[in-house]
């Protein structure tokens, strides 16, 4: 079942051509319907179509509906009511007139999408001639309105008669969205009859995003259609996180629903904040594997009070001998950690069991296991695991959240999600230098923004190199390169920092600590140390070298020197990396307009916002 054709209220369609619904509209309905045409009375809506890689929407879905004092209020009534009198393509294009009036007086960017009904498609009164009067009046360009027509109404005998309409209506520019795709065995006919520049999943398709264990095997098959057809899909109905997530996750480029924007007569022009954060973001539709929550490794096993008694625990232990961790956790706060192995080895002792059968667990238990929280990312958590000082291995620890117990960790599982991070890293890991290149970077930054985290942002670029590179050569070149990346991670050890190789002589530095301008300091001052080094002695003497600019005249170059652009990004003004990523780089132009090696630090907290 696909939605209705103008608006998603969970009404079957089936009803507009249930021969019922005609005996109940009488002459008073037909008369609402004239007035509400003769005053052009009809009421515009939109709801923003997210594309996920920009701030501002694709466009903008329209929809109407009569007034809200008229029986003919809901759009199922209102157009059950034209199609009943004939009067489908009068109401079309009066909705359609409506609606491009407001979209252009509103000043909504992007495209107009809207959803066609079959009888005003049959309806010779529905032609491109008229349509085109229709946005000329509203002063709305052809190419920017999206006309959907849904695949369960798109009969192969259908399309055939309507191919010179849709020939006219792109003759005009006008582009076309096939709607509920899937959910029919004609949607190929449809989408090669149709050569529609838009492809919308069908209900069913959204129906299987939302499930708990989301089956995305016909939104990869719609996606590889789109491709072949060089369309893009919209995924509609997206009103929960995890449908979001899903969608973005698989690529869909545009998003519509409750959760993107509810349909509004005067709907905002910018999106939600936080919206753009998401798995879509990432370069190649990567998930977030660089900064994933340990709360994904968490095992939720029920816990011991700290009274229960060591013959109790024996008992749990016998009766789960798949059970290797019990945690101890009184009134939700965890105390610490039985393991099989340490308590079989006392409760199994010669008279282990009569001499401490009755005493409580708490005596025996480990009480300094490591605790993490349940947004710690993976990487931390295993740093803490290595740096733990007990003197034997942990195998296991603690998840909370806010403090609270959640679950256990097993070092085994680490290791897996070790291991593909590693993996990953390796894959966008700059050759040269082996940092993280420009996909793990802007993922830290997107995790950081999402969990509000306080992060200073470092775009350190070397000065001079082009001419140095020509005068030296590439091998002394990369030397150069190396050594600013070992400079860099020397001065970055601490545990919130990370170092990342945008490329060439460019990196980005991130920094959680309060005394990340003193490191940036300390950063300049060596490198400036360590510039002369780099030159033969003539150059040194000089201190530089000769060579040519950009534009071919002969000019000294002085030694190489470090421009240090810093900002502290706001998660309330940057909705992602891309916001990011363009304060850093004018912060780093503003310190390649000082001389020798410096450091700009940006004082505002968000991008600047063209109105």
């Amino acid at each position: 079942m696909s939605l209705p054709d103008d608006i998603n209220t969970g009404t079957s369609p089936a009803h507009y051509d249930d021969p019922s619904t005609s005996d109940s509209i009488d002459n008073a309905s037909v008369q609402d319907l004239d007035r509400i045409l003769a005053r052009q009375s009809l009421t515009p809506a939109f709801a923003p179509i997210a594309e996920l890689r920009l701030r501002d929407p694709h466009g903008y879905r329209g929809q109407v509906s009569g007034p809200t004092d008229s029986p003919l209020r809901l759009p199922l009534t209102l157009f059950g009511v034209a199609e009943h009198c004939g009067r489908s393509a009068q109401l079309t294009l009066a909705a359609l007139n409506s609606l491009a009036t407001q979209f252009q007086a509103q000043g909504l960017g992007g495209k107009l999408f809207y959803r066609l009904r079959r009888v005003a498609l049959s309806d010779p009164g529905f032609c491109a001639d008229r349509l085109q009067d229709t946005l000329t009046q509203a002063g709305l360009e052809p190419d920017r309105l999206v006309l959907g027509l849904s695949e369960h109404r798109a009969h192969q005998s259908s399309l055939k008669a309507w191919s010179r309409l849709f020939a006219d209506l792109r003759a005009l520019g006008i582009q076309m969205m096939l709607c509920g795709f899937g959910d029919t065995h004609g949607g190929l006919l449809a989408v090669q009859a149709l050569r529609p520049g838009y492809i919308e999943l069908g209900r069913g398709q959204i129906d299987l995003l939302r499930s708990p264990v989301p089956n995305l095997d016909f939104a990869r098959a719609t996606l590889d259609v789109a491709r072949r057809f060089n369309a893009l899909v919209i995924a509609t109905g997206i009103d929960t996180e995890q449908t979001l997530r899903t969608a973005e996750a698989l690529g869909i480029p545009l998003l519509q629903g409750a959760t993107i924007g509810a349909f509004d007569p005067a709907p905002k022009k910018r999106l939600r904040k936080k919206l753009f954060c998401g798995a879509a973001d990432s370069d190649d539709g990567l998930s977030d594997a660089q900064t994933a929550a340990v709360a994904g490794l968490a095992t939720e096993i029920p816990p011991v009070s700290a009274d229960y008694s060591v013959e109790e625990v024996g008992e749990v232990f016998h009766a789960a001998r798949q059970l290797q961790t019990l945690p101890v956790v009184e009134k939700g706060k965890p105390l610490g950690l039985v393991r099989r192995m340490d308590f079989m080895n006392l409760f199994l002792s010669r008279y282990g069991r009569d001499l401490h059968g009755r005493k409580p667990i708490r005596l025996f238990m480990d009480a300094r296991p490591v605790m993490v929280e349940h947004d710690t990312p993976i990487s931390e958590v295993s740093q803490k695991l290595t740096d733990d000082n007990q003197s034997h291995a942990q195998t296991d620890f603690l998840i909370t959240r806010n403090g609270r117990y959640l679950g256990v960790g097993y070092m085994v599982d680490l290791l897996r999600e070790i291991t593909a991070l590693q993996l990953q890293t390796a894959r966008h890991a700059n050759p040269l230098s082996g940092l993280p290149g420009n996909v793990p970077i802007n993922q830290q930054i997107n995790a950081r923004l999402r969990k509000g985290r306080a992060f200073v942002v470092v775009y350190v670029d070397l000065d001079h190199f082009k001419p140095f590179n020509d005068a030296y050569g590439y091998s002394k070149g990369d030397e150069v390169i190396l050594a600013v990346a070992t400079l860099l991670l020397s001065e970055c050890g601490t545990l919130g920092d990370f170092v990342g190789h945008v490329g060439g002589d460019d990196f980005v530095i991130l920094f959680e600590d309060d005394d990340w301008e003193t490191r940036c300091r300390r950063i300049l001052a060596t490198f400036e140390a360590q510039a002369p080094g780099f030159y033969n002695a003539t150059d040194r003497e000089n201190g530089g070298l000769w060579g040519e600019d950009r534009q071919g005249t002969r000019v000294f170059f002085p030694f190489l020197s470090l421009s240090l652009g810093a900002v502290r990004p706001d998660p309330d003004c940057c909705d992602s990396f891309h916001d990011v990523a363009t304060m850093a780089a004018d912060a780093k132009h503003m310190a390649k307009q000082q001389a020798g090696n410096s450091l700009f630090i940006e004082r505002r907290c968000g991008p600047h916002r063209v109105a």
